[in-house]
């Protein structure tokens, strides 16, 4: 016969509702209760009867995550923190990749909603007015990550990439930049506006000349576009110039056009990219960036997610905002 939690319970001389707190490792009970209660279900050979609790709960214990490009480093390490979490709270996750297509996002959604997942955690593509309306028509809990929405009366969880911004082009003037060249995608999304308004606001505090700061749109997310782009728009004139890129795997496209143009990093062109993906400390040169806390985020979805499926009478929405760091290094 299985194990049971009462069993468990009564060798430790323990309430069943301590060893059931303990086995979803809630935060009233202590790390010493916990490790007890654990090491003594392993002794016992205890296994959660997944089906009985999730027909008991009428849920299933899946949550579905639907990103723009599951083969991206970036999010990658976000489905390393949301699946911490889920996996100490015997969730499963159904993952499913949108291709950065608005389209493709919503038929995710779709398919997720009937496979009856109990909530999800989104990275959308885009927020005109009519995914928000299909969004608002969602009956389940869901989550935004990497993006923020005032538009949405929903949780989410975001930086702000404007100050990121900020903090890398005011890190190029300082450095003796004297142009400076902003590299960016996806024009529509607020993240977007926010990053260019952050440029200019560098500038502006150190009082530098508007007309040196070049916005350079790139028509898609593409390491070979952004590569033939930045060697078509660098004119090196003698003065330095300075590369803030959208993101670090763009970055690695423009530093390899930068090399062919026979210009010098960080001499000549010193440049920022964005993330701190686990490759920049090992380019050469190393790459300065701004460190995107990317574990946490889905760290921080996942355990926002489940705090919303266990108190579903918590109607409070919160617009969470992670800290960005710059971290410099040989390219600048």
């Amino acid at each position: 016969m299985p194990v049971t939690q009462k069993q468990i319970a009564q060798k430790l001389n323990v309430s069943v509702m301590t060893v059931s707190k303990a086995l979803k490792g809630h935060p009233d009970i202590s790390a010493k209760m916990r490790e007890r209660v654990e090491k003594t279900a392993a002794e016992m050979n205890y296994t959660v009867n997944v089906q009985a609790r999730n027909l008991a709960q009428k849920r299933t214990q899946t949550i579905g995550v639907v990103f723009p490009d599951i083969s991206e480093p970036f999010y990658a390490e976000i489905l390393r923190g949301i699946e911490s979490v889920c996996r100490k709270q015997y969730y499963n996750i159904l993952l499913a990749d949108s291709d950065n297509d608005p389209r493709l996002e919503e038929k995710a959604l779709q398919t997720l909603t009937e496979k009856r997942v109990d909530g999800l955690i989104i990275a959308p593509t885009e927020k005109d007015q009519e995914y928000i309306a299909w969004l608002s028509r969602l009956t389940i809990p869901y989550i935004l990550i990497n993006c923020y929405s005032a538009r949405l009366a929903c949780d989410s969880i975001y930086v702000d990439r404007g100050y990121g911004a900020f903090l890398s082009v005011t890190h190029l003037l300082k450095k003796g930049c004297q142009e400076v060249y902003f590299f960016y995608t996806f024009p529509h999304m607020e993240q977007s506006q926010a990053s260019i308004q952050g440029c200019i606001k560098a500038f502006e505090e150190l009082k530098k000349p508007r007309s040196h700061l070049h916005l350079i749109e790139c028509p898609q997310r593409d390491l070979e576009l952004f590569y033939l782009m930045t060697k078509e728009q660098l004119h090196f004139t003698g003065r330095k110039i300075g590369l803030f890129i959208w993101d670090d795997e763009m970055a690695i496209g423009c530093c390899r056009a930068i090399h062919e143009l026979h210009l010098s990093i960080p001499d000549q062109v010193a440049i920022i990219g964005f993330d701190d993906i686990k490759i920049t400390p090992y380019l050469h040169p190393a790459l300065t960036t701004i460190h995107y806390p990317k574990v946490e985020m889905g760290q921080s979805s996942a355990q926002r997610l489940i705090h919303r499926l266990t108190h579903p009478d918590d109607e409070s929405v919160q617009k969470t905002a992670l800290s960005l760091q710059l971290v410099e290094r040989e390219s600048t």
